[in-house]
């Protein structure tokens, strides 16, 4: 890269709104991994029975399977930015109860139950918020920086929240966790409040109506029936989510079954996938200027199908602990970067295919349909793992990954604006 175009790909920066809210996501996912730990395990110790933290886990995803097709539209013709906020208030409020709860005596579980759902039906809101308003502070020659620093650092954010969680228990307790995860969100909602915004709104609120909410709902719906691009893209989201679904339900088989190793290979896989996504989102502005689309999304299928058929590999020929931790280290490595890749193409293409007054409809959408995908899958996987050894399963997978990948980026499926080479591209990605 020139240093002429060096400071160009860094002035995404010098906007005083993209900052806040990169800062304000950094918190919010910083809190939200100390979040998942803490119920998880206060749910755990509270109840005894894994069940019921089955049964609080599918509490935590339902609401966004439901209700952001809904959520999405009627965020459609309302200020981003104030929704954020109250979204971000309302769920410090709903973990300060809990809190409070915890430091007066144990919540019983039909309150953890309540209040998980509670507290996923009030992100179901923020998530459309948050897909949509980025349009709003960025040009969209900025698009492909503006997402791929804000995907990096929230990242990293997480990666750190999730070491730090389970460190934050031993030391502080369950209340004190929780407290710093009140704070995180009363953090967030201070950070976007001092946001200069003008937001541009479609139209005038309609006065609200379950009807007028379905027929926007169906309008959203019939503009991806219409667009092949925004269908294109809406299958790329739910396929990739749902291709990355086995690995997730079998962690614990595979570290047992194929790796023949304890749980700290998990951690391992956590923290190396983590900073490979860090990197390939970093990494991506420059990539997608230097290099053709199509090549890039190819490399991150050959990674994405390696996650699958190397940790096979790892298990068969690592004849030490150490040599299955280095090993699947440097995997996991290559294969968060594949999907940083495949991730920053679909987000960026999004925000500049799709139409504003249709963006919040789309994440809502993207949201839900994503959601539905990993439950549907993993139900999928138990079945056949019934049938089949977890091993020959994973190679199965990672043979399926390939042939879906390689049909999805084929030229005569992709849609053909996506083929452009971006070398001539001021974004570094087809515009």
């Amino acid at each position: 890269m020139s240093n002429k175009s060096q400071p160009k790909s860094k002035a995404v920066f010098r906007n005083r709104n993209y900052r806040l809210l990169v800062l304000a996501n950094i918190i919010n996912r910083f809190g939200d991994s100390v979040d998942a730990i803490v119920f998880t395990w206060l749910t755990y110790t509270l109840t005894e029975s894994a069940a019921f933290s089955a049964l609080v886990f599918a509490a935590n995803r339902l609401p966004t399977v439901l209700l952001q097709p809904l959520t999405g539209v009627w965020m459609e013709r309302r200020p981003k930015r104030r929704a954020m906020v109250v979204t971000d208030l309302l769920r410090g409020l709903l973990v300060g109860y809990i809190l409070l709860r915890v430091l007066t005596g144990l919540p019983t579980a039909a309150e953890l139950l309540i209040f998980t759902t509670l507290i996923s039906t009030v992100e179901a809101f923020r998530q459309p918020a948050g897909g949509a308003i980025l349009p709003q502070i960025v040009p969209p020659e900025q698009y492909t920086e503006a997402i791929s620093y804000q995907s990096g650092l929230s990242s990293a954010a997480e990666l750190v929240g999730t070491g730090l969680g389970a460190v934050l228990i031993s030391l502080i307790g369950n209340a004190g966790a929780m407290a710093v995860d009140v704070v995180t969100f009363i953090l967030s909602a201070l950070l976007l409040s001092a946001m200069v915004l003008h937001e541009t709104l479609p139209a005038e609120p309609e006065q609200f109506s379950a009807r007028n909410l379905f027929r926007e709902l169906g309008d959203g719906v019939a503009m991806v029936k219409e667009s092949r691009a925004m269908a294109y893209l809406l299958l790329l989201a739910v396929v990739l989510n749902g291709l990355l679904t086995p690995y997730n339900s079998l962690e614990a088989a595979m570290t047992r079954e194929i790796l023949h190793s304890d749980a700290g290979v998990l951690s391992v896989v956590g923290v190396a996938l983590s900073l490979g996504m860090i990197a390939g989102a970093s990494l991506f502005p420059t990539l997608s200027r230097r290099v053709p689309m199509r090549v890039l999304l190819l490399t991150g299928s050959v990674l994405l199908g390696a996650m699958y058929l190397g940790t096979v590999a790892v298990g068969r020929w690592a004849a030490t602990p150490l040599a299955i931790y280095l090993s699947i280290s440097v995997l996991m490595l290559l294969v968060g970067f594949g999907v940083a890749l495949l991730n920053n193409f679909s987000s960026v293409l999004v925000l500049q295919k799709c139409d504003r007054s249709y963006l919040a409809r789309l994440s809502g959408l993207m949201g839900s349909l994503c959601g539905a995908a990993m439950p549907a899958v993993s139900l999928l996987v138990s079945i056949l793992t019934g049938f089949i050894s977890t091993e020959l399963f994973f190679i199965g997978s990672g043979v399926f990954v390939l042939l879906a990948c390689g049909v999805l980026f084929s030229r005569r499926v992709m849609p053909t604006e996506f083929q452009e080479d971006p070398k001539s591209k001021e974004g570094g990605v087809p515009a």
